[in-house]
């Protein structure tokens, strides 16, 4: 098997996903931690700097969940010819937003794109990814939350085919619940 077909194959061992030419998803290691914390607090500084509100606030309890996620293997990094831009989560359950419901489906979190990489349609090819895993894992739904108070990334799923569900309040925060039947 030649390279570049090796490299368009989904191996769930390595977690690696070609987008494209020029994309990859790869399941962040521990060695990614700090680059998966700077691209997600550029983004809470642009969020506020537009005076939106966020939850992804640096603290060392931030960054140990996020090395926990890691550690369970629920952290993506996206990667271009420059580097890491991107980053998502997608995990198999999520009680905390959505309860005991039928585990069917699979729930993105923390979804980022460097300011550098923004306006490239990005975050779409990062939700199509998870799309793609999700339905090879036999799910019938993705799922997300958002701020309630975010009109603009509301309007944005809403736009790529999300179904607002309910709002529900989380600790300091009221989040907006989406899904998409795959």
């Amino acid at each position: 098997m030649s390279k570049s077909h090796e490299d368009r194959l989904c191996s769930e061992g390595s977690g690696l996903v070609d987008l494209g030419s020029d994309i990859r998803i790869i399941r962040a290691e521990i060695g990614d931690l700090d680059r998966v914390l700077e691209i997600l607090e550029e983004a809470s500084r642009w969020l506020s700097s537009k005076g939106l509100e966020t939850q992804w606030r640096p603290s060392p309890a931030f960054r140990q969940t996020i090395k926990d996620n890691i550690e369970r293997g629920d952290v993506y990094v996206a990667k271009g010819l420059e580097g890491t831009f991107g980053t998502i989560t997608l995990q198999w359950n999520d009680k905390k937003f959505w309860g005991d419901i039928r585990q069917d489906a699979g729930y993105i979190h923390k979804l980022a794109i460097t300011r550098s990489h923004a306006g490239q349609h990005l975050g779409l090819r990062l939700l199509n990814w998870a799309e793609a895993k999700a339905r090879a894992e036999g799910k019938s739904y993705l799922r997300l939350d958002c701020l309630a108070s975010n009109k603009t990334i509301r309007q944005y799923y809403e736009r790529v085919g999300f179904t607002h569900v309910r709002d529900t309040l989380a600790p300091g925060w009221k989040a907006s619940l989406y899904e998409k039947k795959l």
